[in-house]
């Protein structure tokens, strides 16, 4: 679990428009200004001065939205042109560019409301491959290095539309927080407690990033819905610590098996992340490898006990993946797929009406919202893991998840090329 957690793969990037032609004039301002977004790709414009709001540039300087270009054109070739897909406003809207290399790059454009209209914000998001089938998505996924999961699912058939690896156990990343969310519904449910319920953060508690909790004032009050949103949508792993805290490591240990989990002992004792980071990036990850030696009571007690001489300051991030494929929490991509299911059954009862909303927050790519009228996501990685995992509902009631998973214990995966074969998928599901 990386110490900065990727709510996945997004470039963002401002740019601005060159200059018109005749053409460009026939259509309206956001037309013309996609068209010279269209243009920037495969050059290197040299009037970025004149092309910006005052706000972009005091934001962006000139070799930073050029070394975002050529990454984007690197990947995708040049731009064969732009398509409007939703119109927000006269002056913001989402498009899609289609590039020689064939992908669809979907971007998120604003300008000024007045001329020259210049472009005051440009979101590009993951590309998603034109792919002539599912099945040719599957074997580029096949071939990334290291050890790959793939399962889809229409929920309630029990059988998978697609399937790779789909029992294999790998290391999710924050994937984990689903079972933390799980147990905190579950809690809620039997006593009498309530999403509005408040609590303090507290130092003992505090992680590190991702996420923004750390730095907010020790016993500063917060309710669980907040704390939950906070867990599933900005992956924040002092939220994470305090939710799991509240509701018990033990609680969350016998919750794995309730939501659909396979092996849940690979996950005893369930860690914190504060745990993870201790244990991962201090003594040069000598400690993660001896955690990893030890049964289930003997690590209980190492968390009880050696951790809690250690300080924050003692932690030092590396580079390259430690126990990536050990020290970890693990599940099936199928295991994912029953939890999200499970998410979507407790969201029928009152008091679970809110798990929907609190995933929907952040859809870690960009979805397709006439194919997908509902998408909740949780994704997790560190350095060597990722994970992106989805539950889906089409415009027929119909509910679907996909879970991918990818380690590769021995160097950085390439968390935009998976975001990418995901985001290819999620508009390729039969349904």
């Amino acid at each position: 679990m990386r110490h900065t957690l990727l709510i996945v793969g997004i470039i963002t990037i401002y740019c601005c428009s060159g200059i018109e032609s005749r053409a460009q004039f026939l259509a309206g301002p956001l037309e013309r200004r996609l068209s010279d977004v269209c243009s920037l790709f495969g050059d290197r414009p040299s009037a970025y001065d004149t092309l910006f709001t005052a706000s972009f540039k005091a934001q962006v300087s000139n070799a930073q939205l050029t070394a975002g270009l050529q990454q984007l054109t690197g990947i995708c070739g040049p731009c064969l042109g732009v398509t409007i897909t939703k119109r927000t406003s006269d002056f913001a809207a989402t498009a899609n560019a289609r590039t020689k290399n064939g992908y669809l790059l979907p971007i998120s454009i604003s300008i000024e409301d007045a001329p020259p209209h210049r472009i005051s914000g440009l979101f590009f998001r993951n590309p998603i491959r034109e792919a002539s089938s599912i099945d040719s998505v599957v074997a580029e996924f096949k071939m990334l290095p290291g050890k790959t999961s793939l399962y889809i699912e229409k929920l309630g058939t029990g059988k998978p539309i697609v399937e790779h690896n789909g029992e294999m156990m790998l290391p999710i990343g924050s994937s984990f927080k689903l079972y933390i969310l799980g147990e905190l519904a579950r809690k809620l449910g039997s006593d009498s407690l309530s999403w509005s319920t408040v609590t303090a953060l507290k130092p003992s508690l505090k992680s590190f990033p991702s996420g923004h909790l750390q730095d907010w004032p020790d016993d500063a009050p917060i309710t669980l819905h907040s704390l939950a949103s906070l867990m599933i949508s900005q992956s924040d792993n002092t939220a994470t610590d305090h939710l799991l805290a509240y509701v018990g490591r033990e609680n969350v240990e016998r919750m794995q098996m309730a939501m659909g989990h396979s092996q849940p002992q690979l996950n005893k004792p369930f860690m914190s992340t504060r745990e993870m980071f201790l244990l991962k990036f201090t003594d040069k990850g000598a400690r993660a490898r001896r955690y990893y030696g030890l049964v289930e009571e003997q690590r209980r007690t190492m968390l009880a006990t050696e951790l809690l001489s250690i300080s924050n300051d003692d932690v030092s991030f590396a580079p390259v993946p430690i126990c990536a494929d050990s020290v970890e929490w693990f599940a099936s991509t199928h295991d994912l797929t029953k939890a999200m299911d499970w998410i979507r059954n407790a969201a029928n009862s009152t008091i679970g009406k809110p798990l929907l909303g609190i995933l929907s927050i952040n859809h870690g790519v960009e979805i397709d919202e006439k194919q997908w009228v509902y998408a909740g996501y949780k994704g997790g990685s560190e350095t060597g893991v990722i994970n992106m995992t989805y539950l889906l509902r089409d415009a027929k009631g119909d509910w679907y998840s996909m879970s991918a998973s990818w380690c590769n214990p021995t160097a950085a995966v390439d968390d935009a090329k998976f975001a990418t074969l995901v985001s290819t998928l999620l508009r390729m599901i039969p349904h």
